[in-house]
């Protein structure tokens, strides 16, 4: 009875405390609403209720709003001076300059204004804040002189300058801004990446280049001026990175190491942007330049095995005509594994190796052996295992050695049951079964993969989910497709040609089967891979004429404008066709992305974030 006695009036106090929340957090939203429909007067008593019950300053921010909002300035200063009364506020203060101004009072708000300056404490804490405060209210010009105040009274030129930049940026005055940076690089070099972040995202709203180009003469300027001092010449390397010229970089960084000798590191990682856009031969000079550099470079042996592996890529991407250095390319591969030896560093690197005996050069037997030899390595994880075994497993499909495939992915897909290898696997499982003529079973495993955390995983998923749906759930008949499928394995393993054969042998037995849009999508696709871009447009041009309302036209005519903008460089006709998509499908997925290629090539300016990223690569068949 006693506890009771004591609980009882415990719990109609938080009762009643709870209520009082609850009551607050209504009057809030119901504040909230008036205010964002602009009704002012229902939302000023509101707050000021709240304020006068909780204290929170937010609240009376807001009421004063509210009354500068309907007009009420009168009653907006009354309420000011009340708090001000209670105490020294320089924010409320700053706040009462800005009622002066919007009502018209220009000499009260500056004498406001400039006597919080006059008054402003010796401490950096509250230089930042006053000075936030007025940044707040938009006074960008309040804001900088609280700064320089600040510099004055605490007796350092040194502070604040990151403060100052921001506000130049603000009010674009981007010449005093990049005098700020460079200050800041003269006093502490090491605040060069800070610079290039808040430069970096001032170019993302750059849409005229206007920016860049102050900024690329700005720097060239200091370079000229201090010749000496190298971290200009980083800001400007940084800068051409970022404008993707990439040779230039590469140029002024050989430059600027040939002076230090302490580039090697940038110069690797141009080297590598580089590949990784495709601009092979400048990658390659970046890095032919540090195997040769003396003195010699920490690291030359990571340096000569990135040659070889960039000089595949530029392999791979090369029409096969033009593939004439391959065992010139197999001597490198072995002469990098004796020097360096199989090791887990090395994993990837073998794989391309394997890669590259298997389905370039035809020798999946030596493949074979040099996988094995690295599975043997002790120190590997379980990432850099898996791989190796997704390369062995794909060298086993391209083999035609399709049910050791099959074993092999179900053991990679058991060790990785939490991670997106195993699901990236799984889909390679599924179309494994696909080609087998697994149709329903592979159906199923797709299926499950369209909810897949990998864009790419799902989206293959879905594609073949929806091939299956559309041509193998209304055919009683299971050949046309198994063959379909027979093409497909046959692209992956290289063999054009008898792909072609294969797909055509469905219209040869099956004249006017449905499936032949996509087949013609196959082919053209084979074209673009092999280069033979008119080939592919005249395939392209045949499933937009004779199949119109499939599902395979929208993307037909997405690829034929790719084609035409980045290979033949037509720019007008590759905007008749964007445009044509837009008219034709206005439910394609291919929509949004060809409206802001549309808008491009007029001429439009479009948001940096909202730039197309096109994917020229052959389609993933496997």
């Amino acid at each position: 009875m006693k506890y009771l006695l004591f609980f009882i009036p415990l719990f109609f106090s938080l009762t009643v405390s709870f209520a009082q929340i609850n009551q607050g957090q209504s009057k809030a939203q119901l504040a909230s609403s008036f205010f964002r429909d602009k009704e002012y007067a229902k939302a000023a008593p509101l707050y000021l209720e709240l304020f006068e019950t909780t204290k929170m300053n937010y609240y009376f921010d807001n009421y004063v709003n509210c009354l500068v909002q309907n007009g009420e300035y009168d009653e907006a200063e009354k309420a000011i001076k009340k708090q001000l009364r209670k105490g020294k506020n320089t924010g409320l203060q700053i706040t009462l300059g800005s009622v002066y101004k919007q009502k018209g009072d220009i000499d009260k708000a500056t004498d406001a204004f400039d006597e919080i300056l006059e008054k402003l404490e010796k401490n950096e804490g509250a230089v930042i804040s006053v000075a936030n405060d007025f940044f707040n209210i938009r006074e960008y010009d309040y804001a900088e002189k609280t700064y320089l105040r600040g510099r004055q009274i605490l007796d350092d030129s040194q502070l604040f300058r990151s403060n100052i930049a921001m506000i130049y940026a603000y009010t674009r005055n981007y010449a005093k801004m990049m005098d700020e940076y460079f200050l800041m690089l003269k006093d502490d070099e090491n605040q060069l990446p800070n610079v290039e972040g808040r430069i970096n995202s001032l170019l993302q709203y750059d849409f005229d280049n206007s920016l860049r180009i102050l900024v690329k003469k700005e720097i060239l300027k200091k370079i000229q001026e201090d010749p000496n001092r190298v971290i200009y010449n980083r800001f400007l390397i940084w800068l051409l990175v970022q404008e993707q010229n990439f040779e230039q970089a590469l140029n002024q960084s050989i430059a600027l190491d040939r002076r230090t000798k302490t580039e090697e590191t940038d110069i690797l990682n141009f080297s590598k942007s580089a590949a990784q856009n495709n601009l092979f031969d400048v990658a390659l000079k970046g890095l032919d330049y540090l195997s040769s550099r003396k003195p010699s470079i920490s690291n030359v042996e990571q340096v000569q095995r990135e040659i070889v592996t960039i000089e595949y890529r530029k392999f791979v991407s090369l029409p096969q005509s033009q593939r004439t250095n391959s065992e010139l390319l197999l001597q490198k591969f072995q002469t990098i594994l004796n020097q360096s030896g199989y090791t887990a560093q090395n994993s990837e690197f073998i794989c391309d190796y394997a890669h590259f005996l298997a389905f370039y050069l035809n020798r999946a037997d030596r493949a074979y052996g040099v996988l094995d030899s690295a599975l043997n390595i002790r120190e590997l994880d379980n990432v850099k295992r898996s791989n190796l075994k997704i390369e062995l497993a794909d060298i086993n499909v391209f083999d035609d050695n399709l049910w050791g495939a099959t074993l092999i992915y179900a053991q990679i897909i058991d060790s990785n049951k939490e991670n997106p290898i195993g699901n990236d696997v799984k889909l390679k499982k599924a179309k494994l079964g696909f080609y087998l003529g697994d149709i329903k079973w592979a159906k199923a495993q797709v299926d499950a993969l369209k909810a897949s955390t990998s864009k790419l995983t799902a989206n293959d998923a879905m594609e073949l989910s929806l091939l299956i749906s559309e041509y193998y759930d209304m055919d009683t008949i299971e050949e046309p497709i198994q063959l379909f499928a027979r093409g497909d394995l046959l692209v992956f393993q290289n063999k054009d040609s008898q792909a072609i054969a294969t797909y055509d042998s469905v219209n040869i037995k099956y004249p006017g089967h449905s499936l032949n849009d996509r087949i013609l999508m196959r082919k053209a696709q084979i074209s673009e891979k092999n280069f033979q871009f008119d080939n592919a447009i005249a395939l392209y041009s045949d499933v937009l004429e004779n199949y119109p309302a499939s599902t395979s036209a929208d993307d037909a005519l997405y690829k034929m404008a790719l084609l035409y903008e980045l290979q033949f460089k037509n720019v007008e006709k590759a905007q008749e066709l964007y445009k044509q998509i837009l008219l034709s499908y206005p439910g394609s997925i291919f929509v949004s992305d060809s409206r802001n290629r549309y808008r491009i090539l007029r001429g439009d300016i479009i948001p940096v974030e909202e730039m197309p990223q096109p994917d020229m690569d052959a389609p993933a068949f496997f």
